[in-house]
């Protein structure tokens, strides 16, 4: 027996609560994003800037171990700036969806030296504003950690826009990982993104083999 369709008024009420969810996440990531950049992001800033003029009126003669604890910081305040460009996703440029993706890719392939291979079919259009940013940033997480990680020379996106729902693919050719071990918070990350917009992530990996990161969209 075939199940009967929700009423036109649940289907509403569902769609406004996904809504009133997706609207949540996004205030509470902008918290985030303020707290980090007026509390830990200041303060390492003012901590680094303290360190240089030290180091300039030593001349280069400064204490080795402050330098050690300099370099920390700086590394620090690398990884606090990152976390708050994940939190505050860019608006998608004049490019669209796809363009930016590709401008990404060149960038990547330009600075890390990791060819970048982009395809893609439909119609970006089909996805709303937040749905394409979720991609940007779920792409960009995904080709971070291809650098990070797995030390391929070469990656893959495929983007599909033709189906719902939309499929969104990033392969590398990379050491990869077993099973066993638990993603760090990168992926867990892209999963509550992915969650956000209604859609899930799935990672398939095996070690010396690569990686593929799946991201589908709401059915």
């Amino acid at each position: 027996m075939k199940t009967p369709e929700p009423p036109a008024v649940e289907r509403r009420m569902d769609s406004f609560a996904h809504q009133a969810v997706e609207d949540a996440i996004a205030r509470e990531r902008a918290r985030i994003a303020r707290d980090l950049h007026d509390g830990i992001a200041t303060e390492l800033a003012g901590a680094i800037s303290l360190f240089k003029v030290y180091f300039e009126q030593q001349k280069g003669q400064g204490d080795l171990t402050l330098k050690n604890v300099f370099e920390i910081l700086e590394r620090s305040l690398k990884h606090v700036r990152e976390s708050l460009a994940d939190l505050r996703p860019a608006a998608i440029g004049p490019q669209g969806l796809v363009g930016d993706v590709r401008h990404q890719a060149e960038e990547f392939a330009r600075v890390y030296g990791i060819r970048v291979e982009l395809s893609s079919h439909g119609n970006e259009e089909l996805l709303s504003a937040q749905q394409r940013e979720v991609v940007a940033q779920v792409v960009r997480e995904a080709l971070t950690n291809v650098r990070r990680h797995s030390g391929s020379v070469i990656c893959r996106v495929k983007m599909g826009f033709g189906a719902r729902p939309f499929l969104i693919e990033v392969s590398d050719e990379g050491r990869g990982f077993s099973a066993d071990i638990v993603g760090g918070y990168g992926l867990m990350g892209m999963r509550e993104r992915a969650a956000g917009i209604g859609g899930r992530l799935e990672v398939v990996s095996t070690e010396g083999r690569g990686t593929t990161v799946f991201l589908f969209g709401p059915n």
